[in-house]
């Protein structure tokens, strides 16, 4: 019998568990790595099978395979994200992004969690840069979409209107099938597309143009809204935003983070809120931890913002709450917005 793993084909014989490449590859090359994988895997199913069988692997090469405690850690995590994306082990959180001026709920992100079943958290900067090199992105992007729209479907037809849903997609996402997977996915949960918003981080433009343009237009003849995730790092040229269906920019973190302590952030921030309103493009600050950093953005004319001040990412039941609640007006001291001069 066989299983194909990584692209490779792991062999079982009665003696052994041959794993053949299409190619060789050279040591300490990704390929002899997904080797390593598809090796460890073999052993495990073969172990479980028959304890007196064994495996090993067989290279021109005519090296031993050796992992450390380090790359066995990544390799079983690999592992069990095929696991978790296979049999939906993830789970789904919603964090809510509020209007600045009225305090009103009016759109949510969907953020995948992966709590493992041996109790302990995988942060997303670990698996989601694991599931684009392993090529699970495709299906975690699709399981993610689908999830978050049958949630948000369901708060639509509850007493409240169904907010403006943010759903990621990874770069390795922007393809020829994006718009066919999204417009299958709206049919299939009745989620209306103007409500849909794809976020695409600002580093995903400098790929190929043509591509990127071909597949925004797609996605904006089905209907939805497009937003650029990470806005204001620096990786994209702004001549994009003049030839993309863009109705939204998301400021980076990092820019929020330093707003209160260096002046060159805080006038980035102003000149991204001006060419927003230029373009006739919203946006809105993610990241906001504390009532200094909401000030200065208020000051700023940011018009929506997101983040820990107001309310964490949360399961659906305790999301959908958070949404009906009005935050409101703050009662506090307007925050000194530096940046005014160099020298603040």
């Amino acid at each position: 019998m066989g299983v194909k793993l990584h692209h490779y084909l792991v062999k079982y014989a009665d003696e052994a568990a041959i794993m053949n490449a299409a190619a060789e590859a050279p040591p300490n090359s990704k390929p002899l790595r997904r080797f390593g994988v598809a090796l460890e895997v073999a052993s495990d199913v073969v172990a479980a099978s028959d304890p007196s069988r064994k495996v090993r692997f067989i290279s021109s090469y005519r090296r031993t395979l050796t992992l450390g405690p380090a790359a066995r850690r990544r390799l079983r995590l690999e592992q069990d994200l095929h696991r978790a994306v296979e049999n939906t082990e993830l789970t789904l959180y919603y964090q809510p992004q509020f209007e600045v001026q009225s305090g009103v709920a009016h759109g949510v992100e969907a953020l995948a969690r992966w709590f493992r079943f041996d109790g302990t958290i995988v942060e997303p900067c670990v698996f989601i840069p694991l599931a684009e090199e392993t090529h699970l992105i495709g299906a975690l992007g699709s399981w993610v979409l689908e999830e978050a729209c049958k949630t948000l479907q369901e708060w639509r037809t509850g007493a409240m209107d169904s907010p403006t849903l943010g759903v990621n997609v990874s770069t390795h996402q922007l393809d020829e099938t994006l718009a066919a997977i999204v417009r299958g996915t709206l049919e299939r949960t009745g989620f209306p597309a103007k409500r849909l918003e794809l976020e695409i981080t600002e580093g995903a433009l400098v790929g190929d143009a043509a591509v990127i343009i071909d597949c925004f237009r797609q996605l904006k003849e089905i209907g939805v809204r497009i937003a650029i995730d990470d806005f204001g790092t620096g990786y994209s040229s702004l001549s994009y935003l003049s030839r993309l269906p863009v109705d939204r920019l998301k400021l980076d973190k990092s820019l929020i983070h330093n707003l209160s302590l260096h002046w060159k952030d805080a006038a980035i921030v102003r000149s991204v809120v001006a060419l927003g309103k230029e373009l006739g493009v919203a946006v809105i600050a993610e990241g906001v931890e504390t009532e200094q950093q909401f000030q200065m953005l208020k000051q700023l004319g940011c018009q929506q913002v997101q983040g820990y001040l107001f309310a964490r990412p949360a399961p659906q039941n305790v999301a959908n709450a958070l949404m009906a609640r009005r935050w409101g007006l703050r009662k506090t001291a307007p925050a000194q917005v530096i940046g005014a001069t160099r020298g603040g």
